[in-house]
């Protein structure tokens, strides 16, 4: 009798642990799902208030659509670029900016996708102007991004800075470099105008958020600084932390900075690169709202 219960005992433990290995494969795949096919196909919108005193008074209030790391092919696609661009025409920007990757290198990216891409970027609306740099995904199709970019009416700054004026004497300066990767950064050249841009409201555009660094390091100033490149690591813990992180990024896992006069703000991008999966971590657009003062 003793025997029997022993045994019966046995059996439901047995049960009740491939009960338990079931729902653990269960809850395994539906994570795998919803990391895979789910997350990654949502759109979320930042909002940030930028203020500083320096900004021209005919500037206060301007708008900064900033989108970046679309890597075309890999999670993003016709129906998501068609849904990006939407939501960036329903934010009214003032001024629309790309930080770089409009394509995964890793993936062979047909001549049609670029169709697609000018059709699509092309409809995006900017009161004033549409800014870009280069990422270094880029690189590797550099001449097809390039004509993509301008073809949809983008000002692709390449070490190059642009005066954009409205309804005053002061301008915005919008400076811009590639992505760090092969030594394409010239400090210098991306600082170099015919006027003196010295105490104008500067906003450096740039694919690494490693330009931080580089401009104290060399004692260049700029007011803001937008980039992205690091995708945020794709997957996010919820009480702190991240899993594949991008190269060379790993001291920027968050969404601002500031050092000395310079606030950077890190989109976490649209696309994916090598995992194609996001967790606690939704492809996004930032929009910044530029204050003189409160």
């Amino acid at each position: 009798m003793q025997e029997q219960e022993t045994q019966e005992l046995q059996t439901k433990k047995r049960n009740t642990l491939k009960k338990g290995l079931l729902l653990f494969l269960f809850l395994l795949v539906l994570f795998y799902l919803y990391i895979r096919n789910i997350e990654p196909n949502l759109l979320m919108v930042h909002e940030y208030p930028v203020i500083d005193n320096t900004l021209p008074a005919s500037f206060d209030g301007t708008k900064i659509v900033h989108f970046s790391d679309i890597l075309y092919g890999s999670t993003i696609h016709e129906k998501n670029i068609s849904k990006i661009v939407t939501k960036i025409n329903e934010l009214k920007a003032d001024i629309v900016v790309f930080t770089g990757d409009l394509l995964n290198s890793s993936i062979n990216v047909k001549e049609e996708s670029y169709s697609i891409l000018k059709e699509q970027l092309r409809k995006i609306e900017a009161k004033y102007r549409k800014y870009a740099v280069l990422g270094d995904n880029d690189f590797q199709n550099e001449n097809a991004v390039k004509e993509i970019l301008e073809d949809a009416n983008f000002t692709i700054l390449n070490n190059q800075n642009e005066l954009l004026y409205f309804n005053g004497n002061d301008p915005l300066v919008f400076i811009g470099t590639p992505s760090s990767r092969n030594g394409n950064i010239d400090l210098t050249s991306a600082l170099t105008n015919e006027e003196n841009i010295e105490n104008y409201y500067k906003i450096w555009l740039a694919h690494e958020p490693t330009i931080l660094d580089r401009l104290h390091e060399n004692n260049k100033k700029t007011n803001l600084i937008l980039s992205g490149h690091t995708l945020k690591g794709l997957v996010t813990f919820p009480f702190g932390g991240y899993l594949l992180h991008q190269e060379e990024t790993n001291n920027y896992t968050n969404d601002y900075y500031e050092k000395e006069e310079s606030k950077m703000y890190i989109s976490n991008g649209l696309g994916t690169y090598k995992y194609n999966v996001r967790f606690l971590n939704p492809p996004s657009i930032n929009l910044y709202r530029l204050y003189s003062h409160l």
